[in-house]
């Protein structure tokens, strides 16, 4: 195995020989877009007369994602659908007259609830599954809007976990510490033995530390920042449990 392979210990980071619960991210850390979000983008578009090269939109959907503003306000669903919609205006708003746009942004928003539009990391089953075999708690606890609880039912996400908790529904956003410690509460279960996997190191990896649990940063192409317990692949929290 490689340097870049090694999850990197973090002197903050908690043991977690004695994890008995696992939360998961969802967006990015269980499930992504298929075949991408430009693919999608551009294919929306088309529907709509407007043709771009699907590596110009997702190189500008890349740029967004890095310019968007902070989610700690994306409380509720009407928040979450404006917050997208300036993101996408940036990528695609210049192709659109207003009128054209909103039309648009509305069939691209209800598109990404169809489960035919996202697909499960081969490794998301397998490891929520040995996990539960272990006799793990797991659950998801994700910043995203009510579309997930239909999409997770859909791809079959839901049956395989002990619940989805879902931001927008719970008026909190990930990193509050408040909606960890909601998540807590329903698995019954202390901070010091639940562990969080998510991709974001702000929302994920330092909203659960802060809130006092152990937390792995996701982190598929192994290029984690130092002093960050990173993995690969989900199969590595087996290790971890």
């Amino acid at each position: 195995m490689g340097t870049n392979q090694t999850p990197r210990k973090s002197p903050k980071s908690k043991k977690t020989s004695a994890i008995t619960t696992v939360f998961f991210d969802a967006g990015n850390t269980l499930l992504r877009p298929h075949p991408s979000v430009g693919h999608l983008y551009a294919r929306t578009a088309r529907r709509h007369g407007v043709r771009l090269p699907v590596s110009v939109v997702e190189a500008r959907f890349q740029e967004a994602w890095k310019g968007r503003h902070s989610v700690d306000k994306l409380k509720n669903d009407r928040a979450e659908k404006l917050w997208w919609k300036d993101v996408v205006h940036r990528v695609m708003g210049e192709h659109f007259t207003p009128s054209a746009f909103r039309t648009f942004f509305n069939d691209l928003y209800g598109s990404f609830a169809h489960p035919a539009h996202w697909r499960l990391f081969q490794d998301a089953l397998p490891t929520i599954r040995a996990l539960r075999q272990k006799g793990r708690r797991v659950a998801i606890l994700s910043n995203w809007d009510s579309r997930l609880v239909q999409l997770s039912e859909s791809i079959g996400l839901t049956r395989e976990v002990d619940f989805v908790m879902i931001s927008s529904l719970e008026g909190l956003v990930k990193p509050d510490r408040r909606l960890f410690h909601r998540a807590l509460k329903k698995a019954n279960a202390n901070p010091e033995e639940t562990l969080h996997v998510g991709d974001s190191l702000r929302e994920d990896y330092h909203g659960a530390t802060g809130a006092g649990l152990s937390a792995l940063l996701l982190d598929r192409q192994g290029v984690g920042p130092a002093g960050v317990n990173t993995i690969q692949s989900l199969r590595e929290v087996l290790h971890h449990t």
